[in-house]
């Protein structure tokens, strides 16, 4: 069996599941706000006695690389680092934009924009048609963003909303 250890701990969330290609065998995602680095550990130990696995038998982990939290990336990136070498498995990051463009549009039909708020005035995104990245991601100030938004006219807009491991 092909199982996928997905990770999430770019925002407020603290967010993992274990997956085949086919089905979610353990998934949790717990609003924390700070504090990944205590939570994550126990979390992916707690999952991993549900669906009863062993770090042996992940055959990759997935990681949302951002943008988010710099802190909440590096402690998502270390954990999986830390599980991944001594096991062998490859890591493969993806961007929070792919997660959320693909959770509001599964049949890859539309074209979605999706916005992270970076803080200080400014806009990150990225602009996907039918499952292809067309644009971003791009950080802009967030008057210069809207200015180019207004021009996109995507089927489905989507901002910050929580990373769905499963999907990841």
């Amino acid at each position: 069996m092909s199982l996928c250890l997905s990770i999430d701990t770019t925002g407020a969330f603290c967010s993992a599941a274990i997956v085949t290609p086919y089905s979610i065998i353990a998934q949790r995602s717990d609003r924390i706000g700070r504090g990944h680095a205590a939570h994550l550990a126990p979390m992916i130990n707690d999952l991993m006695g549900e669906a009863d696995v062993t770090a042996n038998d992940f055959s990759r982990i997935a990681i949302c690389i951002g943008p988010g939290s710099f802190t909440g990336q590096r402690v998502g990136l270390s954990y999986a680092l830390g599980l991944s070498l001594p096991h062998d498995i490859p890591v493969l990051g993806f961007s929070c934009f792919d997660v959320w463009a693909a959770s509001v549009d599964p049949e890859k039909e539309r074209s979605v924009l999706t916005v992270a708020d970076v803080r200080r005035g400014q806009l990150c995104w990225a602009y996907y048609e039918k499952g292809q990245l067309i644009d971003g991601p791009i950080t802009n100030s967030t008057e210069m963003a809207e200015e180019k938004f207004s021009k996109l006219n995507p089927d489905k807009s989507v901002d910050d909303i929580r990373v769905n491991p499963a999907i990841l």
